[in-house]
């Protein structure tokens, strides 16, 4: 993809109300990050007819990187001038962290956990 394809990721170290920063999909780039409470990232909206392809993995440990981060699951957001979205997912979040306060190892079980 070109610079002006879009499909870029972008990191938000601010917050989602100021501007992000934008690294340029490319092919075979590997991008590696942490995540938790206050690493916001998204990915801009591809331009072009065409399709953007990516592989995301997540590797958990059993120590937070923070001390003040806590389970949670995935919270999605919109774009910031999204209001709407933004407070449908919200609530969407906010319901399937009780499901998971209720089930702690979730509704079904995980196929995907490694076995040594």
């Amino acid at each position: 993809m070109g610079k002006n394809n879009g499909g870029h990721l972008e990191l938000w170290p601010n917050g989602p109300e100021k501007e992000p920063i934008e690294i340029e999909s490319k092919f075979n780039r590997l991008i590696v990050m942490a995540t938790h409470s206050s690493s916001w990232h998204s990915v801009n909206k591809v331009i072009v007819d065409g399709s953007r392809c990516c592989i995301s993995n997540y590797y958990f440990s059993d120590k937070a990187l923070r001390e003040t981060d806590k389970f949670h699951v995935t919270k999605f957001r919109g774009r910031p001038n999204e209001t709407f979205t933004n407070l449908f997912l919200d609530f969407d979040s906010s319901l399937r962290m009780l499901v998971r306060k209720v089930f702690k190892k979730g509704v079904r079980k995980n196929p995907h956990v490694y076995k040594k």
